[in-house]
């Protein structure tokens, strides 16, 4: 009899536990599946706002947030335009042409360009002039006597666009090694790094904040005698840095997103972005 009961005891146990977890299942599949968030652009903003996002995921797992590949400050801006995406990734202002109704616009965060060397390089400065005559061909060695090897970028990165307008006489020393085919030239922010950070005795340009953010073996150059920081793109005496955005259209903005934004702006957000070399923009 003992037994009996033992084994219609553990027959009923399993049976409610098969009843239970056919009751979760079925709650389960009823539950809505998260659609995920997409932040995507220009390649400069990647390392950061993966940072970001995975700091908010931590605080509300029930959002997700997805950072693809670059696909550039232009395919952002199309994307957001046809809806593909939430966010658009952007180092750059809008043109005339690229603004459309019901886009905004927040920035969040401004970043020193920074002329970069190969670790190997001894150089630890350059100056404005230095960099107009290497562009030109006209400097082609480094202190030690090594080759000066150029890893540059195309004509619509923000990087170049920044050069060209605060350093006399390099647009005009750009556009003539980019007809002359002087350098490698590369088209996206993460070929580039990686370029610089291999190639010795290469020059190039990058940001603070990917050199941070995704763990890049490159010396800094100072410029001008200043070291790029915060404090000194704050200050001006440090001439070029770039602004980073999140485009998006209004109306069509999850809640899920909105609460990212915010997070962004929070106390966490802003020692994350100070922490890699970020100016907070409020």
């Amino acid at each position: 009899m003992k037994t009996l009961k033992r084994i219609v005891s553990l027959l009923s146990a399993a049976a409610i536990c098969f009843w239970v977890s056919m009751a979760w299942s079925q709650d389960f599949q009823h539950q809505p599946v998260p659609v995920p968030l997409i932040a995507a652009g220009s390649g400069v903003n990647l390392g950061i706002t993966r940072l970001l996002a995975r700091a908010f995921m931590n605080v509300h797992p029930e959002i997700i947030i997805e950072v693809p590949g670059s696909i550039g400050t232009q395919g952002a801006i199309s994307a957001v335009a046809d809806g593909a995406i939430t966010f658009g990734l952007i180092s750059r202002p809008l043109k005339e042409a690229e603004k459309a109704p019901g886009f905004v616009v927040r920035s969040f965060a401004r970043v020193p360009i920074v002329v970069g060397a190969h670790p190997g390089v001894a150089d630890d400065e350059i100056t404005f002039q230095d960099l107009v005559d290497i562009y030109k061909g006209r400097k082609t060695r480094w202190k030690d006597g090594n080759e000066i090897i150029v890893q540059t970028r195309e004509p619509f990165d923000s990087g170049i666009q920044a050069l060209e307008r605060e350093i006399p006489g390099f647009r005009e020393a750009y556009a003539e090694s980019r007809q002359a085919k002087r350098w490698v030239v590369y088209f996206t922010d993460q070929d580039a790094n990686r370029a610089l950070s291999t190639t010795r005795y290469a020059i190039g340009f990058t940001d603070l904040g990917m050199i941070a953010t995704e763990h890049l073996g490159i010396k800094v150059l100072k410029l001008n005698g200043i070291f790029p920081d915060s404090e000194s793109i704050a200050s001006g005496r440090y001439p070029l840095s770039r602004e980073l955005s999140f485009l998006y259209r209004d109306k069509a903005l999850p809640e899920g997103a909105r609460a990212f934004l915010d997070f962004v702006r929070s106390e966490g957000g802003i020692e994350i972005l100070r922490s890699n070399g970020y100016l907070v923009l409020y």
